[in-house]
């Protein structure tokens, strides 16, 4: 099967450039990468910038020429190539609506909260204390959030793994791997679960 394109970025320790991946692998697309991609180097260089002006990863390419600069964008079309009948997008409007929703619940609820509680700790940005404890809030808030909706569910939409839970697992990836303690995954224990649960997926192993 010829590749849909390439995704353009780290491919190790960058849960963003994961998302397409882990869609691909669920099912079954070609899509090339980028395992020599430097980060902070070659984002940076003027043909990079020339093309993504924000300097942003990962981008995608495609072979029609298409071109992406979200990752969850590029997930999303990643799994719009296995055709209307894609196993991990919705099959009506209704389940469409809920998994975009979910999408943009990740990207524009939690993942700043993420990136506001670790970015400082981990050196991407100057520490400011208050800041940071608020970040702390906001993440432990959406977190206790998603408990309360995952407490009898498996996935987030119906009883099969979409879109919306490779975005979500693979923005949780940095937080259960470098932040909660044993403590926190307790109390939030059904999005430990969760996560536990899509992490275990032949496609994330991959």
């Amino acid at each position: 099967m010829a590749s849909i394109g390439t995704i353009i970025g780290p491919t190790t320790n960058n849960t963003r450039n994961y998302k397409a991946r882990v869609v691909a692998q669920f099912l079954g697309i070609n899509l090339a990468t980028t395992p020599d991609f430097v980060m902070n180097v070659d984002n940076h260089t003027e043909e990079y910038l020339a093309k993504y002006p924000s300097g942003k990863v990962p981008v995608f390419e495609g072979a029609n020429g298409l071109s992406l600069i979200d990752s969850s964008a590029i997930a999303y079309y990643v799994a719009s190539q296995a055709g209307s009948n894609s196993s991990l997008l919705g099959q009506t409007a209704d389940e469409t609506a809920e998994i975009l929703q979910y999408m943009f619940f990740t990207e524009a609820d939690l993942m700043p909260a993420i990136a506001g509680t670790l970015y400082s700790i981990q050196g991407f940005m100057p520490y400011v204390k208050p800041s940071q404890v608020y970040s702390e809030e906001q993440l432990f808030r959406f977190l206790g959030v998603l408990d309360a909706i995952l407490l009898t569910k498996t996935f987030l939409v119906g009883e099969r793994i979409t879109v919306a839970d490779v975005i979500l697992a693979c923005d949780l990836m940095t937080v259960y791997t470098a932040y909660l303690t044993s403590e926190d995954r307790k109390k939030f224990r059904n999005v430990t679960r969760y996560f536990k649960t899509m992490i275990n997926q032949p496609a994330f192993k991959a």
